[in-house]
């Protein structure tokens, strides 16, 4: 008897592992449809899903699996076989019905201009079925959260990660459409006109999140419409004589004046929200133009829109694309123009790209990821002067906030800066990893971290154009002088810093309840130097840390989830 219940129990449980993945495979093509608009296509995938769905739920139905899931050492297995058959089942009724009925409009075009247009009427109309979407999805993410596929027997690991990685997938692409189409309404101008300032990040000039803020532009959106007004570079919006706001008392003793003065430092604090409130009252001052809020990209972000949009020209037989974009902009313009015409590069190409993405051509799906990917790697980042927007903004990566108290996830940054008024970090190769290396007393984490930074400058680099290598006055041309600030977690802080195995003073600065330490150094041509650090988290933080980083001229991953020695 106990031989033929162990023969229906795995007759059962293969069959429901086969159903998962059809379903898993099933999720993604329904997944495709919908973003492309294809109704028909998404309603007959729909159909099949569900069908895969039921069958997995109903062959772990029963008595035979509830007992089972009680039972020691496979017990585990089971159950989570069970769980995940019934949260797929339950996605394929409540969360993607809503969705697939409206699949016409639910597709990235409508969160895309056409004509140099979002509808905002549309937007409208789909966000109750994306919130009732979102509702469901997020639910069942978190059910299936708590299962560990790696630690579930061979045969299961692999459903049961599939169904994982999609749900969790399509919950965040839900969510994150979700607070779109709550957003755009208000942000986009449907309830009176706002105007945004763009700020172009050079990552040739390394400052915090990416680059010194050496272009900029007026955006204006009505309705839905978006225009692009007044341009500018630094030499347009001058250094201020006083503070545009008051630094804190932090700011005071971690950064330099200019924060608050000069629109090329106002990124030398990591956190974009901060940086968002003083870019705002600088060109408050400088230009009289009062903005609603503060957008900034950088020439690598651009390159990933040029991937969906496709070519631009700048005019003289000059044309720009993903592949070309960082090299004309970060390099070759220093190289071969003047420097009134280098900061005219940036201004063209800037409205090139924003007219292609505005006339919504190209591949809207491309565009959309492009910015998703420029979001991830911390290069588009977004700030509301309103309250209530900015709330919502700030639980997603376009916040580019330095994270403060964050309960039981202590994070971790590592941010560059030009100290000497250069180009030269277009040559410079940056790689960060942490590690959390032990579990103390009261869930403390001991996180260590090792940054590399190499020049990959020509030997020769000491004769490029003043305009890359600065006049030398603060480092020999030619050379790199960078301001290296490492942030230790809320509430913990730096047991060691080296350079190169070489002790160096620990800071007692701050930001945010985070301390902050830093470490000043020269790079020559094809020069290698190695900072590592040692670093306690806050009490209780025993989650997986997350480190951040300066995103650089090469691809960049970011805020990056670190295993935890408390797990």
């Amino acid at each position: 008897m106990l031989v033929l219940l162990l023969m229906v129990f795995g007759f059962q449980a293969w069959r429901a592992t086969q159903s998962l993945r059809l379903a898993a495979n099933q999720a993604e093509l329904l997944q495709n449809q919908v973003v492309a608009g294809d109704d028909a296509g998404a309603r007959s995938t729909l159909l099949g899903l569900r069908g895969s769905t039921q069958r997995a739920r109903a062959m772990t139905d029963g008595m035979l699996w509830d007992v089972g899931a009680s039972m020691p050492l496979l017990g585990r297995n089971i159950a989570a076989v069970q769980t995940v058959a019934q949260v797929a089942d339950q996605v394929t009724t409540e969360a993607l019905p809503p969705v697939v009925t409206l699949a016409k409009q639910i597709n990235l075009k409508t969160f895309s201009p056409q004509d140099g247009k979002v509808d905002l009427a549309a937007v409208r109309r789909i966000a109750p079925s994306l919130e009732a979407a979102d509702r469901a999805l997020s639910a069942a993410d978190r059910s299936l959260d708590a299962i560990d596929a790696d630690s579930l027997l061979v045969p299961l690991r692999g459903p049961v990660g599939d169904v994982q990685t999609k749900i969790g997938g399509a919950a965040d692409a839900t969510a994150s459409s979700e607070l779109a189409s709550r957003l755009l309404p208000s942000m986009l101008g449907g309830q009176g006109t706002r105007r945004y300032l763009l700020l172009i990040q050079n990552n040739a000039e390394v400052r915090a999140s990416g680059g010194i803020p050496g272009s900029f532009a007026i955006i204006t959106a009505r309705d839905g419409r978006l225009s692009m007004g007044k341009q500018g570079g630094y030499v347009d919006l001058p250094q201020l004589s006083g503070p545009a706001v008051p630094m804190t008392d932090d700011e005071a003793t971690t950064f330099p004046t200019s924060l608050v003065k000069d629109i090329r430092d106002v990124n030398v604090t990591p956190d974009f929200p901060r940086t968002g409130q003083i870019a705002r009252a600088i060109a408050k001052k400088g230009l009289d133009t009062d903005v609603d809020g503060v957008i900034s990209v950088d020439p690598v972000a651009m390159s990933y829109l040029l991937g969906g949009t496709g070519p631009v020209s700048l005019g003289q037989g000059v044309v720009l694309d993903q592949a070309t974009a960082v090299d004309t902009l970060l390099s070759r313009a220093y190289l071969l123009l003047e420097p009134a015409q280098q900061d005219e590069v940036f201004k063209i190409a800037a409205r090139a790209i924003f007219d292609a993405v505005k006339a919504g051509k190209g591949d809207a799906r491309l565009v959309i990821s492009g910015l998703a990917q420029a979001a991830a790697e911390n290069r588009l980042t977004v700030w509301s002067a309103k309250d209530a927007e900015q709330r919502e903004i700030a639980t997603t990566g376009l916040s580019g906030e330095l994270a403060g108290d964050d309960g039981r996830t202590p994070h971790v940054g590592v941010y560059l800066g030009d100290a000497a008024s250069t180009k030269m970090e277009y040559y410079l190769d940056q790689t960060t990893t942490a590690t959390s290396q032990r579990c103390l007393t009261g869930d403390v984490q001991e996180i260590v971290t090792s940054t590399t930074l190499r020049s990959n400058a020509p030997d020769n680099a000491a004769k490029l154009p003043a305009s890359v290598t600065g006049d030398g006055r603060y480092t020999p041309r030619g050379t790199m002088r960078l301001l290296v600030r490492l942030i230790a977690p809320y509430g913990g802080g730096f047991t060691e810093v080296k350079l190169d195995g070489r002790t160096q003073t620990v800071y007692a600065d701050s930001l945010k309840g985070r301390n902050v330490t830093k470490v000043l150094l020269t790079l020559e041509p094809g020069q290698t130097h190695t900072i590592t650090t040692s670093m306690i988290s806050g009490k209780g933080q025993d989650r997986p840390a997350v480190l951040s980083t300066t995103p650089g001229v090469q691809l960049t991953r970011n805020d990056v989830a670190v295993a935890s020695a408390c797990s």
